[in-house]
C-alpha cells in the first residue's frame, strides 16, 4: 500500500508515533505530534524541531533566488519554535548539493544566516552531502522556554475562540504571481506578496507573549488553515466553526484573488505558508490578547471562529450554510482530513 492510499502524511505520522516513537516520560514532555518536541533539560523547556525544503517539491529554482532559500528554510523551522511561545537559540542545517556554484551556496548560506540571527538564533553546524538530482536543505533547530509556559495544540477548549494573527493569503497571492508571471515580473507587480512567499516572518515575539497571557493551543499555519485547524483539532479532541467572513484577507491579496478568479476568504483559508499562528483562548482573554499585542507592537489578531466538542471543523458562510473545512496543502495525494 502507497502512502496515498494509506491516508496521506498525517496517517504516516500517527503510523510512526503509535508503532516507534517514544514515549512521554519525566524529561520527554512532548513526542511526535505537535509543531515540534519538548524535553526539560535542567529545568528549562528545549524545543526540538527540523524540517525540509527540497527542490520542485517546495520551491523551484527559476521563481527563488539562493538567498530566499536560505532565508526560508531557517525561518519555516524557528515559526515552529515561535508556535511553542519558545525563544530560538541554535540552528543546524543539512544540504543535499550536486556540484553548484559556490555563489549559489554562499548566498544561501547568508539568508541563512540573517534569518538565525533576525530572530535570535545561531548556526552552530550541520552537514554536507552530495545530491545528484534536486538541492535539499534540511534544518534541525532549537528553541527554549519556561516549561509552564510552552505552548501545545492540544490544549483547545470547547467555547474557546478561535483567533490568528496577521492576514491569510498573502503567501499563496505571492506563489500565484510567481507561477504566472516568473520572479521578476511578480515583483514588478506585487513585491509585498511575493516577499511573503519567498520570505515568510516566523511571529516569535507573538508567541511568546501570547505563552505569557495562558491562551490555551496554539500551532502555526505551514499547511493552511483548512488543514492546520482540523490538527489543532484532532490533537484537544475537539471540533471547530469557522466564519468565512470573519477571515482577515489584506487588501492586495482580496484584489489580486479576485483576479485570479477566486473567492478571496476561500483562497485565504485554502492557501498555505503563512506562517502565522493560529490559537483559541477563553472568551474573556479575546480582548486582553488583542490589546497586549497592540501595546507591544506586535501583529495584530483576529476572531475566526469557536472551538466546539462535537469533533468537527466546518465553515460557515455569509448566507448562514455550513459545510466541512476543505482541504489545503497536500504532501501527497492521498492528505484527505476528515471533516
Amino acid at each position: 500500500m502507497r502512502v496515498s492510499e494509506f491516508g496521506g502524511e498525517q496517517a504516516l505520522i500517527r503510523l510512526i508515533a503509535e508503532k516507534y516513537g517514544a514515549h512521554p516520560d519525566s524529561s520527554l514532555v512532548k513526542p511526535i505530534g505537535d509543531d515540534a518536541a519538548v524535553i526539560l533539560v535542567g529545568g528549562d523547556a528545549i524545543i526540538v524541531t527540523c524540517d525540509m525544503l527540497i527542490e520542485n517539491t517546495h520551491f523551484r529554482r527559476d521563481i527563488i533566488e539562493a538567498y530566499e532559500i536560505g532565508w526560508k528554510s531557517v525561518a519555516v523551522n524557528i515559526s515552529d519554535i515561535a508556535a511553542m511561545g519558545g525563544t530560538p537559540t541554535y540552528t543546524l542545517i543539512s544540504i543535499g548539493i550536486d556540484d553548484q556554484e559556490v555563489a549559489l551556496i554562499d548566498e544561501s548560506y547568508r539568508g541563512i544566516r540573517d534569518a538565525a540571527s533576525q530572530f535570535g538564533s545561531k548556526l552552530i553546524g550541520g552537514d554536507t552531502c552530495f545530491s545528484d538530482s534536486r538541492l535539499i536543505f534540511s534544518v534541525f533547530q532549537l528553541g527554549t522556554a519556561e516549561p509552564e509556559r510552552v505552548l501545545y495544540r492540544s490544549g483547545a477548549r470547547s467555547g474557546d475562540v478561535v483567533m490568528v494573527t496577521g492576514t491569510l493569503g498573502d503567501s499563496r497571492v505571492g506563489l500565484e504571481l510567481l507561477l504566472k508571471h516568473g520572479l521578476t515580473e511578480a515583483r514588478m507587480r506585487n513585491e509585498e506578496a511575493v516577499k511573503a512567499h519567498l520570505r515568510p516572518v516566523p511571529r516569535v515575539n507573538e508567541g511568546r507573549l501570547l505563552a505569557k497571557l495562558g491562551i490555551h493551543a496554539a500551532m502555526d499555519l505551514s499547511d493552511g488553515l483548512a488543514s492546520d485547524l482540523p490538527k489543532l483539532c484532532e490533537a484537544g479532541g475537539v471540533g471547530a466553526v469557522v466564519y468565512l467572513d470573519s477571515i482577515p484577507v489584506g487588501d492586495s491579496t482580496r484584489k489580486l484573488a479576485s483576479e485570479f478568479g477566486h473567492d478571496p476568504a476561500r483562497f485565504a483559508v485554502e492557501g498555505g505558508e503563512d506562517y502565522e499562528l493560529l490559537f483559541t483562548v477563553a472568551p474573556d482573554g479575546v480582548e486582553p490578547v488583542k490589546s497586549a499585542l497592540m501595546d507591544n507592537g506586535l501583529t495584530p489578531a483576529t476572531e475566526i471562529g469557536v472551538i466546539t466538542d462535537d469533533g468537527k471543523t466546518l465553515l460557515v458562510s455569509s448566507d448562514g450554510s455550513t459545510e466541512p473545512l476543505f482541504v489545503g496543502w497536500r504532501h501527497f495525494p492521498g492528505d484527505l482530513m476528515d471533516a
